[in-house]
């Protein structure tokens, strides 16, 4: 049965699937705490943007997905200062598990702390999410299904604004 919201076209499902994984990725990741704490000093945001690229492009050697160009960053506030987040939304076909085994992987292997979960939505398949983090560090979240995985990937909190760097 076709109905006017699409229901069953596995073209509309794969965007709303993907819609649902950048809006929980954004959601984990807000949750993520890259933020320096106690005596340690800020990074430049310059700085603190070159760890969260270079965990960015790391991610994606170890990660055998098709990823797509690094975007630019967005801007975020954190305590007294300012972090920026990599968000790489990718449409995929591939065992969600296994490439979610990977990232942990190779995310611990980094010495990021790595909290993983999993929802299984019956036969819309299994929806595996993690964050990864460590004080003062760049960190990272991930949401992988069998058609799509959404990284995002922030710095450590730096000197400055948000407002400092709106465009």
């Amino acid at each position: 049965m076709n109905n006017s919201r699409g229901e069953g076209d596995p073209a509309v499902m794969a965007k709303q699937r993907i819609g649902l994984v950048v809006w929980t990725v954004s959601l984990l990741a807000g949750g993520i705490t890259a933020c320096a704490g106690g005596t340690q000093s800020m990074p430049t945001p310059d700085d603190a943007k070159a760890e969260a690229l270079q965990l960015l492009r790391k991610t994606e050697k170890a990660v055998d997905v098709s990823w797509p160009d690094t975007p630019e960053p967005t801007a975020e506030q954190c305590d007294g200062g300012v972090r920026f987040a990599y968000l790489v939304p990718v449409s995929v076909d591939n065992d969600a598990e296994a490439t979610a085994k990977s990232f942990r992987q190779f995310w611990e292997s980094e010495g990021l702390r790595v909290s993983p979960s999993e929802t299984d939505f019956g036969a819309r398949g299994t929806l595996y999410s993690a964050t990864a983090d460590r004080a003062g560090a760049a960190g990272a979240a991930y949401q992988i299904s069998s058609t799509s995985v959404a990284v995002q990937v922030t710095s450590p909190c730096a000197t400055g604004s948000v407002q400092d760097h709106d465009e």
